[in-house]
């Protein structure tokens, strides 16, 4: 069962014998006592697997920012908006593009987004850049697995990039030290869960002019059944007695010391992908995210990414003279985290009491609808609040009335 659920797993399929009249050359793979070599580079699946699996949690993240546009300093629903918050092009969503983004970044420590004649953005599979100071070019651009012809200017396109070396390359490091660790106790694993047997050929059987064949049918097609069927029968040749060892199995202690080693194993992986990747273990995992590894992987992680997108999107796409004009892009990552009305209503009141929001501000960093009244965009403040100035007046006049309560 073990020996199905990994190459399940990891994708592996038998190779075919060789094509032989030589019937013990053609059970070498059936027989072959190296297992650990069935799974060789298994740990570049688990990397890729994890890798791809933190990747989907950041963009997710920066996907879900919401990309508000101003105009003179006034919130505006433009073309922009909805360029950025719905629809970059006509196939993807804003969550499909960021997702493409993130991973383009952390692939390849650098990521292009380029706009075609239609006005639909893309992030590029791949590109060539022509560094000069006098601003670099791009070309060579595809997208989608088409070719974008032209060569681009860099106030045309939107570069982005990250710090440090790339994730995939510390990690192919890694995993070079950890593959060969996990292919040894997958190997230990499966031979414990393998059975064992002696199987005796007379020298009258082996003499045979039909031996080759009928020792080839035994081993590739009766043995291969009878090992792998819930009950079954051998039939053997004449000549030929197979006795089953008693040790085949595994102990139930040992099936599980091996499945916990690799388990470690893998654990060991995800944890060096998280770190490669700046983000706190339980957040890769999502297994007991506290509040506070939650804070780490939004202001070390998600926000460094969305502040880099809002700096190049007011860079390129709007300019110096707007930007200072009140004229911007500005992402907000407000509505990020799934919030529980109830965890959230003590500090709801003291907002909205102390004049800090009105409802309807409240309401949409909720995701909930604005109320189109009048009084919902008004700011209120409890009563209880005052002045040091009329503090002090309040106290001087009971000083000077003590009948007053």
């Amino acid at each position: 069962m073990a020996f199905n659920i990994f190459k399940w797993l990891f994708g592996k399929t038998e190779e075919p014998a060789p094509a032989t009249t030589d019937g013990k050359a053609r059970i070498k793979s059936f027989l072959d006592e190296d297992l650990g070599e069935y799974y060789e580079g298994m740990e570049v699946y688990v990397q890729r697997m994890i890798f791809w699996a933190i990747v989907r949690k950041i963009g997710s993240a920066v996907g879900a920012a919401e990309w508000k546009t101003y105009r003179r300093g006034k919130a505006v629903q433009s073309n922009e908006y909805w360029a950025w918050n719905y629809s970059p092009n006509e196939n993807e969503s804003r969550r499909e593009f960021m997702m493409k983004l993130v991973g383009q970044l952390y692939q390849h420590q650098e990521a292009l987004i380029v706009e075609d004649r239609n006005g639909d953005r893309f992030v590029a599979d791949g590109f060539s850049t022509t560094q000069q100071l006098s601003g670099d070019m791009y070309s060579d651009i595809s997208a989608r697995g088409f070719s974008i012809p032209g060569r681009f200017k860099a106030e045309d396109v939107l570069h982005l990039t990250i710090e440090g070396d790339s994730a995939r390359a510390i990690l192919a490091g890694i995993g070079a030290v950890e593959g060969k660790l996990m292919k040894s106790a997958a190997s230990a694993y499966v031979r414990q869960q393998g059975r064992r047997g002696i199987l005796t050929i007379d020298e009258l059987a082996e003499a045979s002019d039909n031996f080759d064949e009928e020792f080839d049918d035994l081993m590739n097609d009766k043995f291969k059944k009878y090992f792998t069927a819930e009950n079954a029968v051998l039939p053997l040749y004449k000549g030929y007695s197979y006795e089953e060892k008693e040790s085949g199995g595994g102990s139930t202690k040992s099936t599980l010391a091996g499945t916990r080693d690799i388990r470690n194993m893998m654990d060991d992986i995800i944890e060096f992908t998280a770190t490669s990747m700046g983000i706190p273990l339980s957040v890769a995992t999502g297994k007991g995210v506290t509040d506070a590894d939650f804070k780490e992987f939004m202001t070390t992680t998600v926000k460094p990414l969305t502040d880099a997108i809002e700096t190049e999107i007011n860079r390129k796409i709007y300019g110096k003279d707007r930007v200072l004009a009140g004229t911007y892009v500005k992402a907000s990552l407000d509505g990020v985290r799934y919030t529980d009305l109830f965890d959230v209503a003590g500090p709801i009141d003291k907002l909205i009491g102390s004049g800090s929001f009105c409802i309807n501000d409240i309401r949409v960093r909720l995701g909930l609808e604005v109320i189109d009244e009048e009084w919902a965009w008004q700011h209120w403040m409890t009563k209880n609040y005052a002045t040091m100035g009329e503090l002090n007046e309040n106290l001087g006049a009971k000083e000077g009335n003590p009948n007053e309560e």
